[in-house]
């Protein structure tokens, strides 16, 4: 529909949703259409006044539309992948897209136990060594709390960094010593209340 519509009828449809007060919305709107329609594209990038409008809505938005990804990247339901959201948000800052991407990873692993660091890594394109050594102890740990043993939650998330795996072991021992606890204080309780009676 938009298509067949001439230039100058693009460019009103442009301003109108760039002069809208909710600029974020806007934002998302000019994006929408960029994206499925060439012509308004087109537009954009050669009408230098356009153009200039744009950026300055981008700019306007830029810190709104990151945390709109960080939220989505946090949300345990979400189902899209780092790089998925931080195209559809536009986060163009390598730092804030590794954010995001740390933040996806994390969803991931703690929405589904059975994913394993590695998958959740690449499958929201975490490059940065020591936030795939996170993710990673992150992951053993989860494993450890679900009752895998130490060593097989560190192989199988593959965690190389000696002090990550030291500090998985002293977590779980940690778990261990105070399930034993638990179950030391629930069995004497048990007795306590047996001789009461």
């Amino acid at each position: 529909m938009i298509d067949n519509l001439p230039n100058d009828t693009l460019t009103a449809v442009f301003r109108k949703v760039a002069n809208q007060a909710d600029r974020v919305g806007a934002f998302y709107e000019i994006n929408a259409l960029r994206s499925t329609n060439q012509r308004f594209r087109a537009l954009i990038e050669s009408d230098q006044t356009i153009r200039s409008e744009f950026l300055q809505v981008q700019q306007e938005t830029r810190l709104d539309r990151f945390a709109n990804a960080r939220i989505e990247a946090r949300n345990p339901a979400g189902t899209r992948t780092a790089n998925d959201i931080i195209t559809y948000h536009d986060v163009d800052n390598p730092d804030s897209q590794d954010a995001i991407k740390f933040d996806a990873a994390k969803r991931d692993i703690k929405a589904n136990p059975d994913m394993v660091a590695r998958t959740a890594i690449e499958r929201n394109d975490v490059t940065d060594r020591l936030t795939q050594d996170t993710i990673k102890e992150r992951a053993a740990k989860r494993d450890i709390k679900a009752n895998m043993v130490a060593r097989t939650a560190i192989e199988r998330n593959d965690v190389t960094d000696l002090r990550a795996q030291n500090r998985i072991m002293q977590h779980a021992a940690s778990a261990e010593a105070f399930s034993n606890a638990i179950r030391g204080l629930d069995e004497r309780f048990r007795q306590q209340g047996g001789r009461g009676r």
